[in-house]
């Protein structure tokens, strides 16, 4: 009975409840931490833009309205209480933020990642060197997306980010309705042709001080040779001596009146005086932009901020624009900085990773800010400028013993502006290139004395940079010339028409 029961087939084994508890546990592990990994990897993803948006919402907390100090040419931090002003008529919270140039999509992911972070109910309005670029309203009920459509149909591009604002708030308070309606009729009258410009340029203003000198002279000389050629004309020739052949001389008839015989020059200079007077009132333009004067304050507020920062940290990346290097690549960075500043011949390096505009303190010349920002750092070194939104690298000598011009002119293309791939990129591949950027200085030769990039020309006054020149100047001279020129050319045409005018007459009588 041993032997049979010892060859009887086996039943499979069960698995006991602890071993299937094990495995459940097992799995719930597994699951957790992917479920886990998700969001990490999706905040490892999105940290560059939670940085900024939380850099934003710690501005909006001291300030609800935000200006930044990077487009002082055309919108100065010290108009911000313009700003706010226009905020409260909104009659919710009202977040205002000026930022350079933005794209629609990235806008209002901005605005949302901003309200996120600061956890406040409220409008959200996002503007940029010219105009509101995009809206959000978070918790209140008023027709942001109408308001922003009324904008951008209604108003030409010159009209500055303040107007805009302004006519912003204005749909803002009319009431959903009435700014869906207002909205769908701005569609249609400017869908396909933009409004007129609020401004004119330069150019402009030439053109018009060119018409101006041909008008004032051409109109009065035309008046002084046209009224007594037509009168002759109309009135024939003089009487003529008979016996003698010659034409009888004017004392033999009865003298004119003295009025008579001034009344044709007055009218001449009254009207010369009357288009002198009325051409400011016609051409009463001043200036070619909405852009206020900004103060010296607002000029050297960015430059004052990056040379702060650059004081503890040789990179400073702003924190207004999209982060383009991680941590990774800013410790590689700050590493390789160092080293370059223990070798021979080499020197400190500072990194800014700001971007440049014609609207900025030094218009867009990236020459101009290094050299600021040298001044107000007041150390020698290598100023390298990287541009987050173009990705274009400038790199510029104070002090060091590196050829300058190298450094200004022989840069590679590849660090410089970059391939084809970092065009596509969002971040410009700025890291990489930068990483190149230090294995070239290492490589450079070094000179026996320290060299300078040069001093660069100044920036254009703001006071003048906006400024129409007077009417009465430019091309206002040579247009006197040329309507006395005119009124010639107008008097000899008259002549030979009504020449050309009689003899068909006689012709046909």
């Amino acid at each position: 009975m041993t032997t049979a029961m010892s060859h009887a087939p086996r039943r499979p084994r069960s698995r006991t409840p602890r071993t299937a508890h094990r495995l459940l546990l097992l799995c719930l592990c597994a699951l957790a931490a992917f479920l886990a990994a998700v969001p990490q990897a999706r905040a490892a993803t999105d940290a560059p833009a939670t940085a900024r948006a939380a850099y934003l919402a710690d501005r909006l907390r001291e300030n609800p309205v935000h200006i930044t100090d990077q487009l002082p040419r055309a919108l100065p931090r010290s108009t911000a209480p313009d700003f706010a002003r226009l905020a409260e008529r909104t009659g919710v919270p009202t977040y205002v933020i000026a930022l350079p140039g933005q794209s629609l999509y990235a806008s209002r992911e901005l605005l949302t990642a901003v309200h996120d972070r600061l956890g406040r109910d409220g409008l959200y309005v996002l503007l940029d060197e010219s105009m509101v670029v995009a809206a959000a309203a978070h918790g209140v009920r008023v027709p942001a997306e109408h308001a922003a459509t009324v904008v951008r149909y209604e108003l030409p591009y010159d009209a500055g980010p303040l107007l805009s604002f302004e006519r912003f708030v204005e749909v803002v308070t009319q009431g959903p309705e009435e700014a869906a309606a207002r909205a769908q009729a701005a569609r249609e009258r400017y869908a396909d042709a933009e409004p007129a410009d609020l401004y004119i340029g330069p150019s402009d203003r030439r053109n018009q001080s060119l018409l101006t000198g041909v008008v004032l002279t051409g109109v009065p000389l035309s008046i002084l040779f046209l009224v007594p050629y037509v009168r002759r004309r109309r009135h024939g020739p003089p009487p003529t001596n008979r016996k003698k052949g010659r034409t009888a001389h004017p004392a033999s008839g009865p003298a004119r009146p003295l009025w008579r015989r001034l009344a044709l020059p007055a009218v001449a200079l009254a009207t010369a005086v009357a288009i002198a007077v009325t051409a400011p009132l016609v051409f009463d333009q001043t200036r070619s932009s909405a852009a206020a004067t900004p103060s010296p304050a607002d000029l050297s507020a960015r430059v004052e901020r990056v040379a702060a920062a650059l004081v503890r940290d040789p990179v400073y990346q702003d924190p207004e624009s999209p982060r383009t290097l991680d941590s990774a690549q800013l410790s590689r960075l700050r590493d390789r900085i160092d080293r370059f500043a223990k070798s021979e011949g080499g020197g400190p390096v500072f990194v800014t990773l700001v971007p440049h505009m014609p609207e900025d303190e030094s218009t867009g010349i990236e020459e101009l800010f290094a050299a600021a920002v040298h001044a107000e750092l007041d150390e020698d070194g290598v100023y390298v400028v990287a541009d987050p939104l173009s990705g274009y690298i400038d790199v510029f000598n104070h002090g060091l013993r590196l050829d300058s011009y190298d450094l200004l002119s022989d840069l590679p293309d590849s660090i410089s502006y970059g391939t084809d791939e970092a065009g596509r990129a969002e971040d410009h591949l700025l890291g990489e290139r930068l990483d190149a950027l230090m294995t070239y200085l290492d490589k450079s030769p070094r000179t026996e004395e320290p060299t300078t990039s040069g001093k660069p020309l100044p920036a254009p006054s703001p006071a003048e940079e906006h400024a129409l020149p007077p009417l009465f100047a430019t091309d206002f001279w040579p247009g006197l010339m040329a309507g006395a020129l005119a009124a010639l050319l107008l008097r000899g045409v008259v002549a030979w028409t009504w020449t050309a005018v009689a003899k068909v007459r006689r012709r046909l009588g």
